[in-house]
Parts: C-alpha cells; sequence; structure tokens
C-alpha cells in the first residue's frame, strides 16, 4: 500500500499523529546540514540536559556495546560522529515523547521495554557481524520497531487494551489481531508515525517491514537494513532452543539472510541459531538501561 494511502487509513482511525518532537526536528534538521559542527549539534542538544544523560547511558550500556567509556558528549560525537548520536537521540527522543505509564502497564511494562532494547542491541550485532557499516541506524530501528504500540495505546487506548488482551489467549500474533480489529497493523502505524514526523525513509521501511513477508524486504528503501529488523524480531519471538529448528522463522529466513549478507550458498541453520543464541546470552547478561 502506497504510503499516503495507509497514513490517511490510520488517521481515520486514531485521529491526528502527534506533531514531531521539538528537539528531533532541530537536531534533523542541524545534522542534514553538511557544514553543521559538532559544536553547534552539542549545543542543541546539551538544551535538554535529561537527553544528553539519556544519550550516555545508551552510549555506555552493554546493550549498545562500546568498547570505550564515553564520559561527555562533545566525547561521544568524536568517537561515534554526528550521524550516529543524531541517531541515539532520535530513538531516545520518540520513546521519550510517548511515556505513559498506564500504556507501560498495560503492554506489560518491562517486557516493552525489554524486548525494544533488545532488538536494537540484536540489530547493532547482526550489523557488526556482517560488517554493514552502519552508524546507530540498526540500534535506533530495533529501539522503534514497536512504536506503533504506543501509538495506538495512546490515541485508542481502551479499544487497543482490549485487542492486546486478546491476541494474548490466541495463537493469532498480535499484529494479525490489529488487522482484523482495525484494518493495519502496529508496524503500519509506526511507519505511519516515523513519515509524518519526516525521518529517514530507511527508518520509515525498517519500523514497517518488520512483520511483512520475506519477498517484500526487498521492496524497503534500505532492503539489508530492513531484513535485520525483520531477522532480530523474528528471534527475539521464537524459543532458540526448540529442537526442530526448521520451525524458527528467525533461522529458516533464508531471503532475509542472504539479504543482509549471509552466502547463499548451503546456508547452515544450526550456525545462524547458533549466532543468534551467541547474541542473545551476551545481551541477556546486560543490565537493563533505565531511560525513563
Amino acid at each position: 500500500m502506497p504510503k499516503k494511502s495507509y497514513i490517511q487509513k490510520i488517521a481515520a482511525k486514531v485521529g491526528d499523529l502527534p506533531a514531531v518532537p521539538e528537539i528531533v526536528a532541530e537536531v534533523m534538521a542541524l545534522t542534514e546540514d553538511p557544514n553543521a559542527g559538532l559544536s553547534s549539534v552539542a549545543e542543541t542538544i546539551e538544551r535538554d540536559p535529561a537527553l544528553t544523560v539519556k544519550l550516555l547511558k545508551i552510549s555506555n550500556s552493554p546493550y549498545y556495546g562500546m568498547r570505550q567509556v564515553v564520559g561527555s558528549l562533545k566525547l561521544a560525537l568524536v568517537i561515534l560522529g554526528i550521524r550516529e548520536v543524531r541517531n541515539i537521540v532520535l530513538g531516545i527522543s520518540v520513546l521519550d515523547a510517548f511515556q505513559d505509564q498506564r500504556a507501560h502497564s498495560s503492554l506489560g511494562q518491562n517486557h516493552f521495554w525489554e524486548h525494544s532494547f533488545k532488538a536494537g542491541a540484536l540489530a547493532k550485532r547482526l550489523s557488526d557481524h556482517f560488517e554493514l557499516g552502519r552508524q546507530g541506524e540498526d540500534f535506533v530501528s530495533g529501539l522503534l520497531h514497536d512504536i506503533g504500540k504506543l501509538v495506538l495505546w495512546r490515541e485508542l487506548e481502551g479499544e487497543y487494551d482490549a485487542v492486546f488482551k486478546e491476541s494474548e489467549g490466541r495463537p493469532a500474533a498480535l499484529h494479525e489481531v490489529e488487522r482484523e480489529a482495525f484494518g493495519f497493523d502496529h508496524a503500519e502505524v509506526g511507519a505511519a508515525l516515523a513519515h509524518h514526523w519526516n525521518l529517514p525513509e530507511t527508518l520509515v521501511d525498517a519500523i514497517g517491514y518488520h512483520h511483512a513477508n520475506q519477498d517484500k524486504l526487498a521492496e524497503a528503501t534500505d532492503p539489508q537494513l530492513a531484513a535485520t529488523v525483520w531477522l532480530v524480531n523474528a528471534a527475539l519471538h521464537d524459543d532458540l532452543n526448540a529442537e526442530d529448528i526448521a520451525t524458527l522463522k528467525s533461522c529458516s529466513g533464508d531471503l532475509a539472510w542472504t539479504i543482509i549478507g549471509e552466502s547463499p550458498k548451503e546456508p547452515d541453520i544450526e550456525d545462524r541459531r547458533s549466532m543468534l543464541s551467541g547474541f542473545m546470552d551476551e545481551i541477556g547478561q546486560a543490565e537493563r538501561v533505565e531511560l525513563f
């Protein structure tokens, strides 16, 4: 479905999508300016001290996997670069815009945040393993892939709460129950929000395609990023200890693995499981980042 069409469809159901946070708009505009220097970017972010603290928490967390302690915003900009810092700020600010303790309770509170951070961390590790040369797009795409759930809860509240609870008692996945109830799912809503906020189309598609059929991934603006988030989401829902490995979506998704760079010649799905399990064990030992 064309982006304009699904945005219209979603807006008709949930009303006007909220405006982009001011800090996101400013940082996005500034970092698109080729003449912008580190100082101007630092000064913009530092106007929000809480955001600066959160950025440093994420940069230094095991989730992000930095090998050097980043003690200041300016040092983060030097080590990570403007684009990578921009992407971390983007992820934090978007989540910050949807803070609602009632929603967190409804969506499983800790589970939602744990899933989001693990998705970001796993996406970054997969990208690093395949040497995709990302600058934070992997982490922020994983972190924000489920943002549509928060949008739906905020806009539909009780109606979405009922759908969410209904999915817990059914074999169908949540996104399938959402489509039955609303005609669209949280992946489309998250993509619509990102598009509405003029976020990079690569991020829009990574969010929007995370429940898509594999054959749709090649249509994304950045197929490798979309395939990475697709695999990450699948892995986090799979039981990687299952006896029948062929039932694991994350390990049997040949097309997604080929897109991100795995050789299509005789893929070994046991190797895939071993890789994902190793990353998951590493991430599972990380202390949760308390941001909100």
